[in-house]
């Protein structure tokens, strides 16, 4: 379907409902607030709910990971200590044929996938992330990573998080500002109870999630939820982390150039990765032209299988593997051949339609390749580099090369490592890694996501796009208006019959004075005892309207600004008076025809531009 057509069907639609049960939608929006204070107060606790949730849903994850890991390290699958048998090359063929059916199954939900999705629905969809997506991404992840697939959890766990924040907000019927807040503040949570790393928590979610847009106000509700799933997954898990490692000697001051080569090479080698997750995207989609998602992931399973017979540390999410690294458990020789399998096993599952995310697969090989930098330098130098040193250096470096997150991954080795020995050359590492991978690439990981569908977050992101369409093509040329000396009965019945949920007051001459909706009329019965005697100038709401010249753009910012649903339509900037209204679903709608009929825009220019 065209986008001119999806643009004529926007406004024939109807609004949708809540979908949360009326108990919980009467319980919270009917709730009387009257002071600051209370406010604040219920805030917190809705936050502490949100990490509570998310917390438990991350946990579940772990769990489940976790208990196939250990499955399959075990009995049949295993002819004894670090000897796998042919049966393990089997796993990842079943998880591949049960995760690809699922994806045939459902190709919407899928490609929903990741961090970039939960970014994406806060950009474009106020932070609506429909409970099926997350029980979907759920499911696959565990199959995805528990057969074997060298993922992280970060990405699935985040979308479970922020799921769980999206629900519960919009089931309790907040505002759309705060239903963007506690979504993030979900994502943040799932990630502290999976790492065990509160304050990363914190930094993913502005960071990433956010990107950096962050309201002071909010920042107190990450906190708090990340402190909550914090303290619930370690009194689940245990206060240990994730991984050990031996003592190693004190960093002086003339290893320092060491760490910086380490952090400059760091970047290159997350460019090799980027280059690679490039070139296997090319093959699959341009010159093998494969879609079917059986087609896709099943050779990569079955080629992952065999490689497991002999390199078993491959499998899996790798923590264990970098505990043998870090201990000096692996000779270099086969740590470099791990590294590479995983850097290859990493982009090829990712493209080829596997779930899961890259955060601790870029901590594992840079784990690896700290170990090989300081044994290498070592013996061509006869210099004393610890490798266990150089090794949680180059996990930070690596994290934020592949990432993108220079704060996040600082605070989140830190965390892993509870070592404040290794900060600054941690902090070195991160961010000239992050610098190179940024300079080359010209834009963070995700800002290139995004911008591969339609959102160029370096040039307003969600709201620049609208920019290309006029009021008068979304409008409806049709309002209900009400004198402001309409009697509140009277008005209340006519709110009642509306369609749209809010009516346009005007004033004698038929200029309009603001808009009135069932939530403030809800306000009124609740505060006023004399609620017969009010007019409809009592319960006005003023708001600055839109002309049918003006952009979508425009007034989508009106929309965010007064909390409403519709937008009122006047005449002119001179003549105030109502001709239509523009609803926010109705934008929504005609943002994601644009999306899928890529046309001509900036974003897309810009993206064939620096192809």
């Amino acid at each position: 379907m065209r986008f001119s057509e999806k643009l004529t069907m926007t406004n024939t639609k109807h609004k949708k409902g809540h979908l949360a049960p009326a108990f919980l939608r009467n319980s919270f929006s009917g709730m009387h607030i009257d002071s600051n204070i209370s406010r604040y107060v219920i805030q917190i606790l809705f936050a502490v709910m949100v990490g509570a949730l998310a917390g438990l849903g991350a946990l579940f994850f772990h769990y489940m990971v976790e208990e196939m890991r250990i499955f399959f390290n075990s009995g049949p699958f295993q002819a004894g200590p670090n000897k796998t048998t042919w049966l393990i090359a089997l796993v990842p063929v079943g998880g591949a044929i049960v995760i690809a059916g699922a994806t045939a199954m459902f190709p919407d939900t899928a490609k929903e996938k990741g961090v970039v999705s939960v970014i994406k629905a806060l950009l474009i969809k106020n932070g609506v992330i429909p409970l099926k997506n997350t029980l979907f991404h759920m499911f696959v992840s565990v199959l995805s990573i528990g057969t074997g697939a060298p993922l992280g959890p970060e990405g699935p766990v985040a979308k479970i998080g922020s799921g769980v924040g999206s629900a519960l907000s919009r089931w309790f019927a907040l505002n759309r500002e705060t239903v963007k807040v506690y979504t993030a503040a979900g994502a943040g949570a799932a990630i502290s109870a999976v790492f065990n790393a509160p304050i990363a928590g914190v930094f993913f979610a502005i960071e990433i999630i956010l990107l950096n847009d962050l309201k002071n106000e909010a920042l107190s509700f990450l906190i708090i939820s990340s402190i909550v799933a914090d303290i619930i997954s370690r009194a689940v898990l245990g206060n240990e982390p994730i991984f050990t490692f031996p003592d190693y000697q004190t960093i002086h001051f003339f290893d320092f150039p060491w760490f910086l080569l380490l952090a400059l090479l760091c970047g290159l080698l997350s460019l090799l990765y980027f280059g690679t997750s490039k070139t296997i995207k090319h093959l699959l989609d341009d010159v093998l032209s494969i879609k079917n998602p059986f087609m896709r992931l099943l050779p990569v399973a079955v080629l992952f299988g065999i490689i497991l017979l002999r390199f078993n540390d491959i499998f899996g999410i790798g923590y264990t593997t970098m505990e043998k690294v870090l201990n000096n458990g692996l000779p270099p020789s086969e740590v470099a051949w791990l590294m590479i399998l995983r850097i290859l096993f990493l982009a090829l599952f990712l493209q080829a339609g596997a779930y899961g995310g890259t955060f601790a697969p870029a901590i594992g090989i840079g784990a690896m390749f700290g170990f090989l930098f300081a044994t290498t330098v070592n013996s061509l130098t006869g210099a004393s580099l610890d490798p266990v040193a150089f090794s949680l250096v180059a996990m930070g470096g690596m994290l934020a090369g592949i990432n993108s997150i220079p704060l996040t991954s600082i605070m989140l080795v830190f965390e892993l490592t509870r070592d404040f020995r290794i900060i600054l050359p941690l902090m070195a590492a991160s961010i000239v890694a992050y610098i190179v991978v940024t300079y080359i690439k010209g834009r963070t990981v995700y800002a290139q996501a995004l911008l591969e569908e339609g959102i160029d977050i370096e040039a307003m992101g969600e709201v620049d796009l609208l920019g290309k369409i006029r009021v008068n093509r979304l409008m409806i040329p049709e309002v209900d208006t009400v004198s402001y000396r309409m009697p509140f009965n009277v008005l209340l019945q006519k709110l009642l019959r509306s369609a749209y949920g809010e009516v346009c007051v005007v004033d004698d001459n038929n200029k309009l004075m603001g808009v009135i909706s069932l939530k403030g009329v809800r306000q009124a019965l609740i505060t006023n005892e004399l609620v017969d005697l009010l007019v409809a100038a009592d319960l006005v709401t003023p708001v600055q309207a839109v002309t049918p010249a003006d952009t979508v753009s425009t007034a989508l910012r009106n929309i965010k600004k007064y909390d409403i649903e519709n937008i009122p339509v006047v005449k002119s900037t001179t003549d105030n008076e109502p001709v239509g209204i523009l609803r926010h679903h109705d934008i929504l709608d005609a943002y994601n025809a644009m999306l899928e009929e890529w046309e001509t825009d900036r974003f897309l220019a810009t993206f064939q531009k620096n192809k």
